[in-house]
């Protein structure tokens, strides 16, 4: 229960202190006002009428679909969340729920090429769903810390790229170091629809011991994707994608090794729905097929923006390119 206390702490201070101070962008006010004015908030045309008067007004036939960062830390997102887990690390008997918490960031480095980089971290503490681990004299629970680097461009002609290096300590049956890149280009063909691909693939496995003495070895899974994601006139988000992974196990830890599954379809999706200019609704899922021996992740939460700019999430040429490393996106293979 202690998981749930934290996560509830988290998740108040961040509310609590949202409502206690104005947002830092002058932005904020603007996009809170255009979003419950009788025209429904439209993405595809940037709000001038109440801009602050330093920064230029474009027409919307102008506009490259990205707006402008008002300072340097205005695309940091805390997110406390619900977490569920099952993937083939949990050796075909176990799944996890638990809560997250993570702290993203991304600014400008090259601003004349439109350049930035992102940086992040999440922890992720869940306890076991079912009781098998527990009966086989294992850990109960695990702890996961992700971390994320890495670098991204947006261009005036709608096209994007980014690549981060995910690394991964984690602490269940035994302590685990893994590793991961991810890379992703996008294109944003219209004001109101994006899509891309995304890819990962693994760059460091490790090795640890289940039981008494059963070797066992922990590696990301490769898989690759595409996407199509929509901004709502309301200001909602939404993504879905679909793709392959490489392969993964079935082996599992009563009924022993079993041959590996290739090439399995693979499908998610992801959600943000602003609650205030501070606030959001944020999602993601991730499930890898066959859902009895693949990965079915997912998490919802609350997400804060300091800087106030929930309505342009994800909108900014220095909004980061890339996902915050998580279970959803940080999938683990068990070998024996």
């Amino acid at each position: 229960m202690r998981y749930y206390s934290l996560l509830a702490n988290f998740l108040w201070s961040g509310f609590t202190i949202s409502l206690a101070f104005s947002p830092v962008s002058q932005f904020a006010k603007a996009d809170f006002e255009v979003m419950f004015h009788d025209q429904a908030y439209d993405p595809a045309l940037p709000i001038t009428a109440v801009e602050p008067e330093d920064i230029a007004q474009v027409k919307a036939s102008e506009w490259n679909g990205y707006f402008p960062s008002l300072w340097r830390w205005e695309e940091t997102t805390i997110l406390g969340a619900i977490d569920g887990s099952k993937q083939p690390q949990d050796f075909g008997v176990n799944a996890n729920l638990g809560g997250q918490a993570a702290i993203n960031t991304a600014f400008p480095v090259f601003e004349s090429l439109g350049i930035g980089i992102q940086a992040g971290t999440s922890i992720v503490a869940s306890s076991n769903a079912v009781r098998v681990y527990e009966l086989l004299g294992e850990e109960t629970g695990r702890t996961q810390s992700f971390t994320t680097l890495g670098a991204f461009q947006r261009t005036d002609s709608g096209f994007g790229w980014g690549f981060v290096h995910d690394f991964l300590y984690e602490k269940s049956f035994d302590s685990f170091q893994l590793g991961q890149w991810r890379m992703k280009g996008s294109y944003l063909f219209n004001p109101r629809n994006e899509i891309g691909v995304n890819a990962a693939f693994r760059s460091n496995s490790d090795t640890g011991v289940f039981g008494a003495n059963t070797p066992v070895t922990l590696r990301p899974i490769d898989q690759g994707s595409v996407y199509l994601r929509h901004f709502w006139k309301t200001g909602a988000q939404t993504t879905g994608w679909f793709g392959l992974a490489d392969e993964h196990s079935e082996n599992n830890a009563v009924t022993g090794p079993s041959a590996s599954k290739n090439n399995p379809f693979l499908f998610g999706a992801d959600v943000l729905m602003p609650l205030t200019p501070s606030l959001a609704i944020y999602g993601e899922t991730n499930i890898i097929m066959p859902s009895d021996t693949g990965t079915v992740d997912a998490f919802l939460g609350i997400q804060w923006y300091p800087g106030g700019n929930v309505f342009r999430a994800r909108r900014g040429r220095y909004s980061p390119m890339m996902s915050l490393a998580s279970p959803t996106t940080f999938s683990v293979d068990l070998l024996q």
